[in-house]
C-alpha cells in the first residue's frame, strides 16, 4: 500500500523528534524541558516553548510547512512563533512551476491546476496546493477566463480582468477580491504589486496602467487614481520601510502612502558607470542594506554572460548609481517574468547555496541555474550548454520564485 497522509506526518514527527533529542547545531533545544515530556501523552502535547526551539532548528520553507501541517497544536505553536518573518531572508525562495497540464480531480466553482514547487534547500520537488486556473489555452472555459497575470509579491499572485482584480495566495489558493476597478482603467493594466503583506497595517495594492497608477488600501471600498507625467511604474519594491518604483526609462521614485498618496521622483545623476539605456533588462532589487539595479545588456542570458549590479547611493545630492562588484554573503533570485518581484537571501551557504550568485530559471532544461558575479559559468541542476534565461512580461503564469505569504515581511 502507498503512503498515507498519516504515515507522512508520522515521519515528520519522527524527524523532529531526533532534532529534539539530539540537537546537532549550536542552537540547542531547551533540554531542561525534556524531563516533563514523560508526563505528556503524545507529541501533540509538547509545550509551545519547546516547539518554538524546534522551529528555530529547521532549515527550509519545506520543513516549516511540514511542521505546521503535522497537527493542530503544532500549527498553533507555529502561528505563535514570534519571528516567522526572519525566515524570508534566511531560506531560499521556492520555485513555483505552474506548467503541469490542467486537470481537475473534482468539480469546482473555480477550476484549479497543479503546480510543482522546488526547494533548493532540500533539493526536492513536490506538488503545491492548487491555484486558480486562468488564461490557459486548450482548457475548458471557466469563471476566471479574461483574467491575466499582472505581478507577484508577498506570496500572492495578482490577476486582473477588464473590471476586476484578484489576489491569490500562491500556496493555498485563497483569494481576496478588491473592489471593482475604476471604469475604463482595467483594460490597460500592465503591472501590479503589494506594498506589504495583506495583514500588515497600511498595506496597499498598486496597479499600473500606461498613464495612471491605481491604489487600493487593503480593506477600503474604493481605489485612488494618481497620474504621472511620464507614465506608470513598472516595478515596485520596498526598501528600508519605503516604497520605491521604477518606470520604463529607469527613473526612480518614492511612493508615499500617508498622510496621502503621492509619487516623488528621485534625482539620480546620469554620470558614472550606469547608462540608462545600456541595460536591455533590469530589476530593482532590495538586498538587505542596499537598493540594487541588477541587469544584463541583452534580453537573453546565456552561458558565459554576466549580470551587472549597481547600488543606489541615496547619501549624495543628486543620488547616484555605484557599481557593485560583489554581493558578499548574499544571493539574488530572479524570475523569468519581469512582473515577478526579485528576492534576496542572506548567507546561502547555510542551506547549501552559494554567496555572490544570481539564481534564475532556464527555459530549455526546466530548472534553476546559478551565475556567479565573479564571471564563473552558469551552473545548475540538469543544465545544458545551450541553456539560457529568456525574460518576458507575460500575462500568463510562468515559473517564478515565491516566498510563502505566511513568511513574507517588509525588508
Amino acid at each position: 500500500m502507498g503512503d498515507t497522509g498519516r504515515d507522512r506526518r508520522r515521519r515528520r514527527v519522527d524527524t523532529i523528534a531526533v532534532a529534539v533529542a539530539s540537537p546537532s547545531t549550536s542552537d540547542e533545544v531547551n533540554l531542561s524541558m525534556l524531563p516533563a515530556m514523560s508526563e505528556l501523552q503524545g507529541w501533540a502535547d509538547l509545550p509551545d516553548d519547546l516547539l518554538h526551539s524546534v522551529i528555530a532548528l529547521l532549515c527550509s520553507f519545506h520543513d516549516l510547512l511540514a511542521f505546521a501541517a503535522t497537527s493542530q497544536s503544532w500549527r498553533a505553536a507555529f502561528s505563535s512563533y514570534p519571528c516567522k518573518h526572519t525566515f524570508s531572508a534566511l531560506f531560499p525562495p521556492l520555485l513555483l512551476q505552474p506548467d503541469i497540464p490542467w486537470c481537475s480531480p473534482r468539480p469546482s466553482p473555480v477550476p484549479k491546476r497543479l503546480c510543482h514547487v522546488s526547494d533548493l534547500a532540500n533539493q526536492v520537488t513536490y506538488q503545491c496546493s492548487q491555484i486558480p486556473h486562468f488564461a490557459r489555452m486548450n482548457t475548458p472555459p471557466g469563471p476566471l477566463d479574461g483574467f491575466f497575470f499582472r505581478g507577484s509579491s508577498y506570496g500572492h499572485l495578482i490577476l486582473s480582468s477588464k473590471s476586476s482584480c484578484l489576489l491569490v495566495d500562491a500556496f493555498t489558493g485563497v483569494t481576496v477580491s478588491p473592489p471593482q476597478l475604476p471604469a475604463g482603467h482595467g483594460t490597460h493594466i500592465c503591472y501590479g504589486a503589494l506594498t506589504a503583506p495583506l495583514a500588515s497595517p497600511n498595506s496597499h495594492l498598486i496597479l499600473s496602467t500606461e498613464v495612471h497608477n491605481l491604489f487600493w488600501r487593503v480593506g477600503d471600498r474604493s481605489w485612488l487614481t494618481r497620474s504621472r507625467h511620464r507614465g506608470a511604474l513598472l516595478q515596485i519594491v520596498v526598501f528600508e520601510g519605503k516604497v520605491y518604483g521604477m518606470d520604463f526609462e529607469r527613473n526612480i521614485f518614492v511612493v508615499h502612502l500617508s498622510p496621502w498618496v503621492y509619487i516623488q521622483r528621485i534625482a539620480v545623476s546620469l554620470r558614472g558607470p550606469v547608462v540608462r539605456w545600456r541595460l536591455a533588462i533590469a530589476w530593482l532589487v532590495p538586498c538587505t542594506d542596499m537598493l540594487l539595479l541588477v541587469g544584463c545588456e541583452g534580453s537573453l542570458v546565456r552561458a558565459g554572460h554576466t549580470f551587472k549590479v549597481f547600488r543606489l547611493d541615496l547619501s549624495t545630492e543628486p543620488s547616484a548609481w555605484v557599481k557593485v562588484d560583489s554581493l558578499h554573503n548574499r544571493a539574488i533570485f530572479l524570475s523569468t517574468n519581469e512582473r515577478s518581484q526579485p528576492l534576496c537571501c542572506m548567507n546561502p551557504e547555510r542551506w547549501g547555496g552559494r554567496s555572490n550568485c544570481i539564481y534564475c530559471y532556464v527555459e530549455d532544461c526546466k530548472n534553476w541555474i546559478t551565475l556567479d558575479l565573479r564571471h564563473q559559468p552558469l551552473k545548475g541542476n540538469a543544465f545544458s550548454p545551450n541553456g539560457f534565461m529568456l525574460t518576458c512580461r507575460s500575462t500568463t503564469l510562468t515559473p517564478m520564485w515565491v516566498v510563502p505569504s505566511m513568511f513574507s515581511s517588509c525588508l
